[in-house]
C-alpha cells in the first residue's frame, strides 16, 4: 500500500462519519492527512519527464538511465497516454536539485494558464 492510497482511505473513512454525524472527528481525520499531504509534497508530487530535466539540470539520456532503478523503489512510474506510448514521471524527491529553475517555470505556466 502506498502512502496516496492511505491518504486517500482516511478521507474515504472521514467521509463515512461525515456521513453519519461525526463531524469533528472527520474534520480531525482530513486535518492529519493535510497536514501528510504538505510535508510530504517531495514525495508526493510527480515530474514529467521534461520537468525533472528542467528541475536537476540533466538530461532526459540520464533520467532514463536511472528509471528502472528508481520504479523498482517506487519512486518513478509510467503513466498511460491514450494510444501514445506511455510517459515516464519521477517522485520530485528521488531528482537531484539545482538552481530553481523549475519554479520559474511553474510560475511562468500558471500565469500562462490565467
Amino acid at each position: 500500500m502506498t502512502l496516496e492510497e492511505v491518504l486517500a482511505d482516511v478521507r474515504g473513512e472521514a467521509a463515512v462519519l461525515r456521513a453519519n454525524g461525526h463531524k469533528a472527528q472527520a474534520d480531525s481525520m482530513e486535518s492529519v492527512c493535510d497536514r501528510v499531504r504538505d510535508c510530504m509534497s517531495p514525495y508526493l508530487d510527480w515530474l514529467t519527464e521534461s520537468e525533472a530535466e528542467l528541475a536537476s539540470g540533466r538530461s532526459g539520456t540520464w533520467l532514463k538511465s536511472r528509471f528502472a532503478e528508481w520504479m523498482d523503489l517506487g519512486m518513478a512510474r509510467l503513466v498511460p497516454q491514450g494510444r501514445r506510448r506511455a510517459a515516464r514521471q519521477y517522485r520530485r524527491c528521488i531528482i537531484p536539485r539545482r538552481a530553481n529553475r523549475l519554479a520559474a517555470y511553474e510560475a511562468g505556466r500558471k500565469a500562462a494558464a490565467a
